[in-house]
């Protein structure tokens, strides 16, 4: 008895040591619990040292993280139950909210503002809807309905929680009504590719239109430009011509001059003396000796 007794109380100490120690995981940071009360204190990663059996740690996630609720319940007004099997809620705490929210929401903050907001957004929702509002009408605008209603009480009652995204299922319903639901899913894709398609085809139309306008601008700016070009060489060579005109007038009194002409040149007169057979304006006369 006495030998156990010592072996207890000789590796108690080193239990006790062990026991000390704890880890604080990357992307969580730890906060502490002593009697049930929450301390102020908050670590980051790495190892830390804690009274064991008095003081607890917790691991707060304060990276992206997916809370997933499974089968919720969608009961539309028009009296037809079905279910989403799994709506996913990508979410985020900050860091220095942590020991914020931790205090006034605990550990599991994510339990009351996530999943339990999730089946009341949803049955808002689905109460309001019909059936085929919920599986094809309104069913591509849910998830960030969803995400911008999550967001707007998170805002108001607790700072630091961000929603990045939500996901979800198609929502189950009676086998009874399955078929007609999916035909009318069917018929809303082929409406939708049609839609693309015409679309498609008005753009490449409107493609085809510009490139045709563009290459008749082109063709009208080039005849325009020939045009000038023809019309510019036509004025060129009439004001040639009219300068040639000028100048062989010119050409021809002279002509006419010069061979009505005579000059009688000595040293023993004292003046040039023109006969002309027309009459001569002498200052226009021009003499070379």
């Amino acid at each position: 008895m006495k030998a156990h007794l010592f072996i207890i109380t000789a590796f108690l100490p080193c239990g006790l040591s062990l026991n000390m120690f704890h880890q604080v995981q990357e992307g969580h940071v730890g906060v502490y619990f002593r009697g049930g009360r929450l301390l102020d204190t908050v670590v980051g990663p790495g190892i830390h040292l804690h009274l064991p059996y008095i003081t607890e740690m917790v691991d707060v996630n304060v990276r992206l993280q997916t809370d997933i609720i499974p089968n919720v319940p969608c009961g539309t007004k028009d009296g037809i139950l079905s279910q989403f099997e799994r709506v996913e809620v990508v979410n985020t705490l900050s860091q220095a909210q942590a020991h914020t929210v931790v205090k006034a929401y605990g550990v599991d903050y994510d339990r009351v503002w996530i999943h339990d907001k999730v089946h009341h957004e949803i049955n808002q929702f689905c109460s309001n809807k019909t059936l085929r509002e919920v599986y094809v009408d309104d069913f591509a605008s849910l998830d960030e309905l969803l995400k911008l209603a999550l967001q707007k009480d998170l805002d108001a009652h607790v700072n630091g929680v961000s929603i990045m995204a939500v996901r979800m299922t198609k929502p189950t319903v009676p086998a009874s009504i399955r078929g007609n639901y999916e035909a009318m899913e069917e018929q809303r894709t082929a409406a939708l590719v049609a839609q693309r398609t015409h679309e498609v085809v008005e753009q490449e139309l409107e493609t085809e239109r510009a490139k045709t306008v563009s290459a008749a601008n082109r063709r009208a700016e080039e005849i325009h430009i020939q045009t000038e070009t023809e019309a510019q060489q036509k004025r060129t060579q009439a004001d040639q011509g009219l300068r040639g005109q000028a100048g062989g007038g010119v050409q021809a009194e002279t002509r006419v001059w010069e061979q009505n002409t005579k000059a009688y040149f000595g040293e023993s007169i004292p003046r040039l003396m023109i006969d002309a057979v027309q009459p001569v304006d002498p200052a226009s006369v021009r003499v070379t000796v």
